[in-house]
């Protein structure tokens, strides 16, 4: 009896599974989703909405310049960072950045190729990587260690400014602040990378 009361429970979830794929019952379900949000969750949500768009700044507005850029990734970051220092569940924040975590990331991979910034847009580099540093915590692939990596770049970038006399204050408590969860989230992630290189000496 065992075998035909398994069978239908395993259809059912790649059912499941394939429903979660489909851009078009994706696009229902985050609507769905949206209507029933509390006043202050949608606030938060067309918030950070706002913020990314500033900071992406798609259509390259000479207006908003790298400091205005910077502001808005400062509001994405006090919003994770409240957010993060106890975190029992998904926090509401990463669940609203979630679909913009590719775009981020293409920004970043963009600058990443500049070895000449001035020193607000090295600012900006490096908080561009804490923010993924974070958000790859729950999206990126494990394998890939994206959390762990973009934290060590933007380590890089504060290291850097201090080098030519510009440190940042961002750079100071720029670990611990960002709660519990992401302190053993990159823990997990140099241990990972320590075994592989003993692996391949």
């Amino acid at each position: 009896m065992a075998p035909k009361d398994t069978k239908p429970v395993t259809v059912a979830a790649e059912s499941d599974k394939k429903k979660e794929t489909d851009p078009k019952k994706l696009k229902k379900k985050e609507e769905e989703d949206d209507s029933n949000l509390s006043e202050e969750d949608r606030e938060l949500k067309e918030r950070l909405e706002t913020c990314v768009s500033t900071v992406l700044n798609e259509k390259n507005e000479a207006n908003v310049t790298i400091p205005i850029r910077l502001t808005a990734l400062d509001v994405i970051v006090n919003e994770l960072r409240t957010a993060t220092a106890s975190m029992t569940s998904v926090p509401k924040p990463l669940k609203f950045l979630r679909p913009h975590f590719a775009s981020i990331k293409n920004l970043y991979k963009t600058m990443e190729k500049s070895t000449d910034l001035a020193n607000d847009a090295l600012e900006f580099r490096a908080r561009l990587a804490d923010v993924l540093a974070v958000l790859a915590m729950t999206m990126g692939k494990p394998q890939d260690r994206e959390s762990l990596n973009f934290k060590l770049s933007g380590t890089k970038d504060y290291d850097t400014l201090a080098t030519k006399g510009a440190a940042s204050k961002n750079a100071e408590d720029n670990l611990g602040s960002w709660g519990h969860e992401f302190v053993r989230s990159l823990a997990g992630g140099g241990g990972a990378a320590s075994k592989n290189a003993e692996a391949n000496l």
